[in-house]
Parts: structure tokens; C-alpha cells; sequence
């Protein structure tokens, strides 16, 4: 399957500008004419004629777009002006229009109100983007939308619902998602307006997953203590472990979370994720170099803890998760990991 083209970044203001002269002309549609206008100062203009009216706003050229654009309104001075970036993520064009903050960006999105004047216009695509380097979709921080996504594989979602599930800024989830959705791994299910919020769903699971697994580094995101308990089997340790630290604060992964999961071959161990800061000594256990039958995992990101499931009064974390934990560690963990994502129930 081809990649879908990259998007061109804009580095200086001359070419935001120039770009925008160029590829900036409405002729009648909806009645509405307008042009972009570059002025021998180097500033530019959009002259609009709308019912025989006659509008001139003064372009305000921003390369890298910032909640700090919502106070553009307060620092005209009674100008009218339109704010003009590459590219804006649309939670942010969003707050901009509930600001009354006139705005467009190099993909087609428009925004302009006055007394006699609305024209509200979505972007037709994504041709350009912003300086600086590309988000990887897939960082400690940005996988958070990633892994709550391919855990409700058929929900759709807001932004905010988004945010609010994975505790990331809006911005970053409004980056993420334009990320996602340039590589056609998730599809944008529904516009968004003045009314309604945009909704978002995984486009391609497989591909998305398959992503995510490409740039997973096991050992940079995960520190692990190993541990030799005493027990007849390892439904004890994980018991053990279980009620010892508190139900609430450890979330089973890799073999043992598996094999509830999906059962495939004999867990060696049991490993689960810590919230909290372990203890240097714990009373029920004996800490060991290797050979341990309990690894307990303090993870970099606290996003691993999202989208856990209870299984037999276990909280396991997501399938997805376990997954990715199972594909770097031996003892038949890629086995256990391409069966339990084979099975029908994965991610369900």
C-alpha cells in the first residue's frame, strides 16, 4: 500500500505569505469574491467583495500556531485582521472561532466574522504543515491516544473525550490525531462545526498497530526489579503481589495477563506494572538478579495504566499493551503475543 505524500513545511514567513498569495482566490462562490494580496512593504491582504461589500483585512503571518493566537482580538487596536498560520490543529481553530478571532491556514481553512460578514470554511486537506520537526505519533506521551484508540477499535471519539481519557493537552491530541490521520491510520468519521465536535475512529487497526510496534522500545520505557516469592504456583504470586500492594496499584502484563486473556503457553513468570515508587524491601518477597518469578515494572509513561481490564479479579493492562510487553522478552513471549492477537476476542 503506497504511503500517503508528506506534507510540505513552511519555514519562513516569506513563503507562508507567498503561498498564500498564490493559492488564495475565491471567484463567486456563494457569492463571495476574494483575493490575497501581497503589498510592496512585504505585508499582505485579503480583499473580499460580498453583496457589493468591500472588505480589506491585514494579513498577521504566524508560522507556528499557539493558544497565545487567542489573544490576537484584544491587540488589533480596532484593526481587522486575519490570523494566517501553515496549518491549525482544529481544537485550536476551533477556540479561535469561538473567540471571534478571524483565522485561515494554507490547507483551506477560513474563518471570518464581522457585522455583515461570516464565512466559515474547513480545510480541504492537509498540503502543508508547520516548521520544526514531524510528531511521532508514538512517544510516551502521544501513544496514550494511540493505545485507547486501538482498545475501543470501533468507538468513535471527540477531542476532548480524547484528552480527558488520556490526560494529554489538547494540543497534543489535536497534533497526534492530523498526524494519524495523514498516514490513513485513523479517519475523521464526522466533521466538526459550531455545533457538533469532530469524531475520530482507527481507520486501519492492523497498520496502526503495527506502527506502534515499529517504534515500542521496550527497555528505554520500563525499569524492572525481579523477585523470588514463595508460592505452590504462579496464581499465588500474582495473588501475593496482588493483595500485598494493593489491587489498585498494580496491573498485570505479558505472560500471566496473557494467559487469562487468551491462554497459549505456560506462563514462566509473573509480571505486573507499579504505580507508585517500590519499596527498597519487601517483606513477602526476596529481591534476586535473575531467575525471579515476579518482575514488578515501574513504567516512564503512567499512560500504561489506561484502558486496564479486570479478569478474574485481576486488573490487566490493555490487550494491545500486553502485546507490545510480550514481542522483546523471551521464554515464548512472541509466541503468546501473535496468538493472543490472533484470537477473535484481541482488543475487544
Amino acid at each position: 500500500m503506497n504511503e500517503k505524500p508528506k506534507t510540505k513545511a513552511v519555514e519562513s514567513v516569506e513563503s507562508l505569505l507567498s503561498l498564500f498569495v498564490q493559492n488564495y482566490q475565491i471567484q463567486g462562490d456563494g457569492g463571495v469574491y476574494a483575493r490575497a494580496v501581497l503589498l510592496a512593504d512585504g505585508r499582505a491582504e485579503l480583499r473580499i467583495e460580498l453583496e457589493h461589500q468591500k472588505l480589506i483585512l491585514e494579513v498577521w503571518p504566524r508560522l507556528n500556531p499557539s493558544r497565545q493566537l487567542l489573544k490576537a482580538k484584544a491587540e488589533t487596536g480596532g484593526k481587522r485582521v486575519l490570523l494566517l498560520c501553515p496549518s491549525l490543529p482544529d481544537a485550536l481553530a476551533a477556540d479561535l472561532r469561538s473567540a471571534g478571532v478571524n483565522h485561515a491556514d494554507l490547507n483551506g481553512r477560513l474563518f471570518i466574522k464581522t457585522p455583515s460578514v461570516l464565512l466559515d470554511r474547513s480545510p480541504k486537506g492537509k498540503a502543508y504543515r508547520n516548521p520544526g520537526a514531524e510528531l511521532n505519533p508514538f512517544t510516551l506521551k502521544s501513544s496514550r491516544v494511540v493505545r485507547l484508540l486501538l482498545s475501543h477499535r470501533a468507538q468513535e471519539w471527540t477531542q476532548e473525550q480524547l484528552e480527558q481519557r488520556t490526560g494529554i493537552s489538547r494540543a497534543l491530541v489535536s497534533l497526534t490525531l492530523a498526524d494519524l490521520i495523514e498516514r490513513e491510520l485513523v479517519v475523521q468519521t464526522r466533521p466538526g462545526n459550531r455545533h457538533v465536535a469532530a469524531l475520530y475512529r482507527v481507520n486501519d487497526f492492523d497498520r496502526l498497530l503495527d506502527a506502534w510496534r515499529a517504534e515500542d522500545n521496550w527497555r528505554k520505557r520500563t525499569t524492572i526489579r525481579q523477585y523470588s516469592v514463595l508460592a505452590g504456583n504462579l496464581a499465588e504470586v500474582a495473588e501475593t503481589a496482588r493483595d500485598a500492594l494493593g489491587a489498585d496499584n498494580v496491573l498485570f502484563t505479558q505472560w500471566f495477563a496473557a494467559h487469562l486473556r487468551h491462554p497459549y503457553t505456560t506462563p514462566p513468570l509473573v509480571s505486573a506494572y507499579f504505580k507508585k515508587t517500590l519499596p527498597d524491601e519487601i517483606t513477602w518477597a526476596r529481591q534476586v538478579d535473575n531467575g525471579g518469578n515476579l518482575w514488578l515494572i515501574t513504567p516512564k509513561d503512567e499512560g500504561v495504566f489506561q484502558s486496564a481490564q479486570l479478569v478474574d479479579g485481576y486488573q490487566l493492562a490493555a490487550d494491545v499493551q500486553i502485546y507490545l510487553d510480550l514481542l522483546p522478552v523471551g521464554q515464548r513471549g512472541p509466541e503468546q503475543a501473535q496468538a493472543l492477537r490472533e484470537w477473535e476476542g484481541f482488543a475487544k
